[in-house]
């Protein structure tokens, strides 16, 4: 065959530049960054006023008195918060009434203004809803006559879950013994839980992690329904050298793209296997991350390396999160716990629980620390009764399974609070089976927020 010219060689490159490169696969798009928690009384607010389009100028924002399923011995002041807040909001010209009053007072509150936007506040189920109405108000007499109550030319609603700022304006709720759901479980090796609406659906869903499988469950009629279910060996390779007694962690991660609440994602870590995974609400595997993956403040935190005990520093999990709110664990630590808190401020905080040499201790983000002196290695953190103040569910440091229970400290922060000094026990939940995993769910009604429980044979959902 003759040599090809250079223009034969020209022409050849150029085809060979016009062929389709081979396919590659598209990375998996980024995870929104975890959503900071805000409280319950700003995302109503702001919902609100996104939708206030109306008002332009002076205008009167006014409440009508709170109504509650719930005792509200500060009703009034939350509905005055609440209106202060949507004036604020607002804009110059938009002022806000001091008291409670219902519509036909406030059209007469309103008659040198503008607009008056009332707000319906209501308490139910375990929610904060808002109903927002813009009313315009008549400029002169014949204005009136003609149209004394005109009806309203805009319209807004908006809901929250309760939190700890709103419960500042209930009745407390009491952490004493409640109603502990029970079902028994089809699997005995459960290792980790996490609670939460995984598919936005208004319904909480347990997301339990054994040696075998994730599942995603819910407890009906005393059975254990799973919804969900991907076995290991599906989704990731075994460690090379596993651990005799694994270490298992499940952090369900809040997240928002361009303001809008989405469904969290689950970070899976287990010393079983060579890599964490990042889970939708489905199951399905979104990420490899390297290292174990542990909560770390509402989010979750990649150690770079791991044994027997956690110890070092630790990483972001995936390229599109944010820094860990903890740089290192400085300690070595057979157990931890993390979560991302609201105080009665409303004012967002963190708390981290870790075990070492079966002493936990207690740190949050303002560098408070306390000593629970012994607990087991099953630990969980939460606002059981949405006061503000962080509770610590954990395990007994015991041998014998038939010793073993469900301990909740109460750890009170406030200056001045005559149980600061240390943690107080308020609720001890003998587990006889004894207890593989503990997980705090959000609220979702007027009590208290419930958690969970897996023993060597069941579920449990504690109320």
């Amino acid at each position: 065959m003759s040599p090809l010219s250079p223009r034969g060689l020209l022409l050849v490159a150029l085809l060979a530049l016009a062929r389709p490169a081979a396919a590659q696969p598209s990375p998996p798009p980024a995870a929104p960054a975890p959503r900071p928690p805000r409280s319950a009384v700003a995302r109503a607010v702001d919902a609100l006023v996104r939708s206030l389009d109306a008002v332009d100028g002076r205008a009167l924002v006014a409440a009508a008195p709170l109504v509650s399923d719930a005792p509200a011995p500060r009703g009034a002041q939350l509905v005055a918060t609440l209106a202060a807040q949507v004036a604020g909001k607002l804009g110059a010209g938009v002022r806000a009434q001091k008291d409670p009053i219902p519509l036909p007072l406030a059209r007469e509150a309103a008659r040198d203004d503008a607009a008056l936007v009332h707000l319906v506040v209501e308490i139910a189920a375990g929610k904060l809803r808002v109903t927002a109405d813009v009313y315009p108000v008549p400029r002169t007499v014949w204005a009136r006559i003609r149209d004394p109550e005109p009806g309203p030319i805009a319209h807004a609603y908006a809901e929250a879950p309760l939190d700890a700022e709103i419960r500042s304006f209930l009745a407390p709720i009491p952490l004493v013994a409640a109603r502990v759901d029970r079902a028994k479980n089809f699997e005995g090796d459960v290792v980790a839980l996490a609670c939460g609406d995984l598919d936005a659906d208004g319904a909480l869903e347990l997301l339990s992690v054994s040696r075998r499988r994730v599942t995603t469950l819910r407890l009906r009629g005393g059975r254990v329904v799973p919804l969900a279910s991907r076995p290991w060996p599906d989704v990731v390779a075994v460690h090379p050298a596993p651990l005799r007694e694994p270490l298992a962690f499940a952090t369900l991660v809040e997240r928002a793209r361009d303001g809008e609440l989405l469904p969290p994602f689950a970070d899976i870590g287990l010393t079983d296997r060579a890599r964490s995974v990042r889970f939708d609400g489905e199951l399905k595997a979104l990420a490899e991350l390297p290292g174990l993956a542990i909560p770390d403040a509402g989010g979750s935190a990649c150690t770079t390396t791991w044994g027997p005990l956690l110890t070092g520093p630790l990483g972001p999990c995936a390229p599109a999160d944010p820094p860990p709110a903890t740089a290192a664990l400085s300690g070595r630590y057979d157990a931890l716990a993390s979560a991302q808190l609201l105080s009665a401020q409303g004012e967002p905080f963190a708390v981290w629980a870790t075990r070492e040499r079966g002493a936990v201790e207690l740190r949050d983000s303002a560098g408070r620390r306390k000593v629970v002196g012994s607990a087991g290695a099953q630990l969980a953190i939460g606002d059981l009764d949405q006061d503000g103040e962080p509770e610590l569910l954990a395990s007994l440091d015991v041998l014998d399974p038939l010793e073993d229970a469900v301990v909740v400290w109460s750890w009170r922060r406030r200056e001045g609070s005559p149980a600061r000094a240390a943690p107080e026990e308020i609720l001890r939940l003998p587990a006889p089976a004894g207890v593989r995993a503990l997980a705090v769910c959000p609220p979702d009604g007027a009590g208290r927020a419930p958690f969970a429980v897996a023993t060597a044979d069941e579920i449990w959902v504690v109320r």
